[in-house]
């Protein structure tokens, strides 16, 4: 909560400043746009995997448009220690690119975004296993973070979003942290080895060059009230186990100066093994079931 409550209070504090940094060279004729949203979750999830261990969740998110068709966006929000772990329980992405077209008709951009989890790092974790002996055979280090290249495009009520991943890996997923993390506590337990190894396989795989793929649609139902639905697909390089459908539905409602929204949320992983995870008290969750997520948003 600390964390929370640090992350809403930099944010605001930060957008304040812009705006009246902005106003106080404000043309004539305004040649920009400046939005700020702070929200709070029930839980927030990526790609209809929880970055917050099935638990509550806050974000800040920044959007300056500029009429020359640039556009700047940052975003401040909390994630799990049990799933980035080393890290400050915070995560920030930021992203520039170019839109063209129009907004009521056929729309386009392109950018690159980039995505860190300061201080959070598997360190130490084993490239293979010498299953004769069950030793480590190699180590390897692994941050989180991640960038992409991107393009957008749209039609009236219906956005899309390709994302390549730049990075060496996607969000940290290689085979010593995928394969070490979901299936070498079991091994070491005394288990069946045989995911394992198959996990692992002859040589050492990063998961960059992956490819994300959304759609969104926002339905006005009336003035203060918009259906919200998303589909989406991951093709992961290397790990076609986490290739995923992810998917939400719900409702947004406008009132008293505040978005309440509710939505169900989840995603289907090709292999459900790579989505549970435990934390250091024994506790096994899983990362992907599909739940119903509540949020509630403040615009300045």
């Amino acid at each position: 909560m600390k964390t929370v409550l640090a992350i809403c209070l930099i944010a605001i504090t930060f957008s304040g400043a812009a705006q009246r940094a902005f106003a106080q060279t404000e043309p004539v004729i305004q040649s920009y746009s400046l939005d700020v949203e702070a929200k709070l979750l029930s839980d927030r999830k990526n790609r209809g995997i929880s970055d917050t261990f099935n638990g509550p969740g806050a974000e800040i998110n920044i959007t300056a448009v500029h009429e020359s068709g640039f556009v700047g966006y940052l975003q401040l929000g909390t994630v799990s220690k049990t799933l980035f772990v080393g890290g400050n329980g915070a995560q920030v992405t930021a992203a520039l690119g170019y839109r063209g077209g129009q907004s009521d008709a056929f729309h386009y951009g392109v950018g690159f975004a980039q995505e860190w989890f300061p201080g959070a790092k598997v360190e130490n974790a084993p490239t293979n296993i010498d299953w004769a002996t069950g030793e480590p055979t190699g180590l390897v280090d692994t941050k989180f973070d991640s960038s992409f290249a991107l393009i957008e495009f749209g039609y009236g009520i219906l956005e899309g979003r390709y994302l390549y991943v730049l990075s060496k890996d996607f969000r940290g997923n290689n085979t010593a942290t995928l394969c070490g993390g979901t299936y070498l506590p079991a091994v070491l337990a005394g288990g069946d080895p045989a995911n394992a190894i198959s996990c692992y396989g002859d040589q050492y795989k990063n998961s960059g060059g992956s490819h994300l793929l959304d759609l969104d649609m926002k339905y006005a139902l009336n003035g203060q009230t918009k259906l919200l639905a998303h589909l989406g697909y991951q093709k992961i390089k290397n790990f076609s186990g986490l290739d995923a459908w992810d998917y939400r539905l719900g409702l947004l409602h406008t009132r008293w100066g505040l978005d309440f929204s509710a939505e169900v949320v989840g995603a289907h992983l090709n292999n459900r093994d790579f989505a549970v995870v435990t934390d250091s008290s024994g506790q096994s969750k899983k990362m992907d079931r599909t739940t119903l997520v509540l949020a509630v948003a403040k615009r300045f």
